[in-house]
């Protein structure tokens, strides 16, 4: 399909997925809705269920979320091949801004590993032809903690700010009639998105502007360092994720930096050894949730992931009184950052140790390397393929992933182009991952059995274990 140019639009998105990690788990639900740029929708909704491959076991958990079992994207969804085909045509048209609410943490992920599995780029669909991505997670959190006026802000049952989607729509009157259904969750977004853009539409703009690395280059310059406001959930919810950070050295790869939290006196680690700085740094959750534990106040900030930064100018007397920023403090531990060679250990506590690790299967090792062109040739023309043409398709790829690839891609998608040896190939490889997974899905399956009494709860984990027993090995 030929793409022309087109206006300048927003897609906001979401996926229902059957977990968390993305080298394992798959997508069971995208939907989305196009906007112009005052946040009106252009056209249809998108709401597509993806049909789960008989090789993965969903995490019971994610399915109780969600309400979407196995069996129902196997009757109503499309295959990854079909559905990645929707999105190039529907979805990722030139100039479209692609948003999403933690998108760039988790959705994007799965969106990357699906293109992958299905011999796309994994990356091309966020910058091709004008088209880009946003995150509005972090624009919420800044816009609580620096420009707060005209919204209500939810707080949990302790007290503290949440920034949980479906209670802000309640807080504030939206409608959220379905949450954790993508396509409902999309529709909240908008509203929300639409709900700041008329309240703090300068704080919009500017997010909107700074989102592409260039400008966040501007700001976070290891040319010329300046002290910077930096929103992350990586800074404690008590101050409402915010703080004021300083660029100190190159990240361990390129396009990202390393920034430390001004919030902290560099006095405290000057004595620390880096293998002490490298445990805070990967300290685990229960570590970290230690009464005496000293978080590292640095951490790597990357250029292509939207992050919410801005000037410091931005810290009006209302928003340091909120955030507990003293500008004296952030001036004189500056000063000692300057001076105290923490930068050059810094840069040593982050620095990578060597190559990454393989992944140990191939539909894991997306980021085990980039794709030449010679082979990205032949990728165009699978995907051009239908299941007559992939039976005699022989490519022969100089990326090794791309063979055992080609035969996944077959069985999940046209496994009706399947030779005797590939389906034997195939099926040792369902048996051995499905041998794999059964003991611990089976152990969740009885743990949340035994502790729900809802009935809905009881209907899916049925279903959940019906599923199971027709995709498992016959032995």
């Amino acid at each position: 399909m030929v793409k022309t140019t087109s206006t300048p639009t927003f897609f906001f998105y979401d996926l229902e997925t059957s977990g968390l990690d993305p080298r394992l788990h798959r997508i069971m639900q995208f939907a989305g809705q196009r906007t112009d740029l005052e946040l009106r929708p252009i056209g249809e909704p998108v709401n597509i269920l993806v049909s789960l491959s008989d090789e993965v076991l969903p995490d019971p958990g994610a399915i109780l979320v969600t309400g979407i079992t196995p069996q129902k994207t196997r009757e109503e969804g499309y295959s990854e091949a079909e559905f990645l085909k929707i999105l190039h045509d529907k979805v990722v048209t030139p100039g479209t801004t692609i948003v999403g609410f933690n998108s760039v943490r988790f959705d994007d992920e799965f969106m990357r590993f699906v293109l992958y599995r299905n011999f796309y780029d994994p990356y091309e669909w966020q910058w091709k032809d004008n088209c880009s991505r946003w995150d509005m997670l972090d624009v919420v959190r800044m816009t609580r903690a620096l420009r707060p006026e005209g919204i209500e802000w939810p707080v949990d049952d302790q007290g503290n700010p949440t920034n949980r989607l479906e209670l802000i729509t309640a807080r504030n009157g939206l409608a959220h009639e379905n949450a954790h259904d993508a396509l409902s969750d999309v529709f909240a977004l908008i509203d929300v998105a639409r709900l700041i853009k008329t309240k703090q539409p300068k704080l919009f703009t500017y997010l909107l502007d700074c989102r592409t690395k260039h400008a966040v280059g501007d700001v976070v310059s290891l040319e010329n360092p300046q002290p910077f406001v930096y929103t992350s959930g990586r800074y404690p919810k008590e101050h409402l994720h915010t703080t004021v950070a300083y660029p100190v050295a190159e990240g361990s790869r390129p396009g990202t930096a390393i920034v430390y939290d001004l919030r902290h006196d560099p006095n405290d680690w000057k004595n620390a050894s880096i293998a002490e700085m490298k445990q805070a740094r990967f300290a685990t959750r229960e570590q970290r949730l230690a009464e005496n534990f000293k978080p590292l106040p640095a951490k790597e900030l990357a250029f292509n992931k939207c992050p919410a930064i801005a000037p410091l100018g931005v810290l009006d007397e209302p928003a340091r009184e909120r955030l507990g920023i003293d500008l004296a403090v952030i001036e004189r531990n500056l000063k000692t950052l300057r001076t105290s060679g923490l930068a050059e250990r810094l840069s040593e506590v982050f620095a990578r140790d060597g190559a990454w690790p393989k992944a140990a299967d191939v539909d894991a090792s997306l980021y085990d390397g980039f794709i030449g062109d010679q082979d990205k040739t032949l990728m165009s023309a699978i995907r051009a393929s239908d299941a007559k043409a992939l039976i005699n398709f022989k490519p022969e790829f100089r990326d090794a992933r791309l063979t055992e690839l080609l035969l996944r891609y077959k069985a999940r998608n046209f496994p009706q182009s399947l030779s005797d040896s590939e389906r034997e190939a195939w099926e040792a490889y369902r048996t051995e991952r499905l041998q794999t997974d059964l003991p611990k899905f089976i152990a969740q399956l009885s743990r949340i059995a035994s502790q729900t009494t809802e009935e809905q709860h009881h209907f899916l984990l049925r279903e959940l274990q019906l599923w199971a027993e027709s995709v498992a090995p016959s032995e």
